[in-house]
């Protein structure tokens, strides 16, 4: 008797390759974004959070979780950060502001667009990197100060990654997808 190929096998492979190649763009503007400037000390401007908020639209939390783990551990070991005190913003920062977006897009009635996904994810991470790092190293209110500072920042680089997050989404034909639009 014949066996029959797995008919899954291309399909699999396929969605693999588009994961590695999402998190190999995370990982490339993650690096490239630490040659830019910061605005405010340890403060980046969260350009790979695109690659990170279109995979949750587009592929779910799962996919998200990879592609953000992937993108942090590669691109502090590429920038020779790996387990420093900038890994560790990194660290909580990303992975609170995934699970507030998480929560925002599944959660919230009714449902936030991409583009608020974003500003709630960024603020979170932004908050959480000044409590780190307040926690951690300097205890003052001084530094809980900045936090209305960090907020106001969040916003407005959530709403230019939301925005571009779904003019992606939009051109690679994924605009389906509730609140991309």
């Amino acid at each position: 008797m014949e066996s029959h190929p797995d008919r899954t096998r291309p399909i699999r492979a396929r969605a693999i390759s588009r994961m590695g190649l999402l998190a190999a763009v995370a990982i490339a503007v993650y690096v490239f974004e630490s040659l830019l400037p910061m605005p405010l000390p340890w403060a980046r401007l969260g350009l790979s959070n695109v690659v990170v908020t279109i995979v949750l639209f587009a592929n779910g939390l799962g996919d998200a979780l990879l592609v953000n783990l992937v993108r942090i551990v590669a691109g502090n070991l590429a920038l020779g950060l790996l387990l420093s005190p900038a890994f560790i913003f990194s660290v909580a920062g990303s992975f609170s502001a995934l699970a507030v977006m998480a929560i925002a897009r599944w959660r919230l009635i009714p449902p936030l667009s991409i583009v608020g996904v974003s500003c709630l994810g960024a603020v979170a991470n932004n908050v959480v990197q000044v409590l780190v790092f307040s926690a951690a190293f300097a205890p003052s209110e001084a530094l809980r100060g900045l936090v209305g500072a960090f907020i106001l920042l969040g916003v407005v680089v959530g709403l230019a990654t939301g925005a571009v997050a779904a003019v992606v989404l939009r051109k690679l034909g994924l605009a389906r997808f509730r609140g991309v639009d």
